[in-house]
């Protein structure tokens, strides 16, 4: 290790403390506040987020496609479910 010339070795030493502790302090006060509101907010949004999702919103279709199971062919209103290789199945088969 070198020692600067224009620095003795408690300087240096008190150089290195201040960024230790500035480093260990992290965020200052007045973000802290900032950082409580700003996760507050994002709890709201993530909580409004999940009232609006309903589980119908979720199914698939797929018509005009063939059913895998039943080899019949899949209507707009028939909810369906798609296979890891690609392929549709009806939920259940007409």
């Amino acid at each position: 290790m070198t020692i600067t010339p224009e620095f003795g070795e408690e300087e240096r030493m008190n150089q290195q403390e201040a960024r230790v502790r500035q480093r260990s302090e992290g965020v200052r006060p007045q973000d802290r506040e900032d950082t409580e509101e700003r996760e507050i907010e994002e709890q709201d949004r993530a909580e409004g987020e999940s009232a609006d999702l309903e589980p119908e919103d979720n199914e698939a279709h797929a018509p005009g496609k063939v059913c895998e199971r039943c080899g019949a062919v899949i209507t707009a209103r028939q909810d369906v479910r798609r296979l890891p290789d690609g392929k549709w199945i009806h939920e259940v088969c007409p």
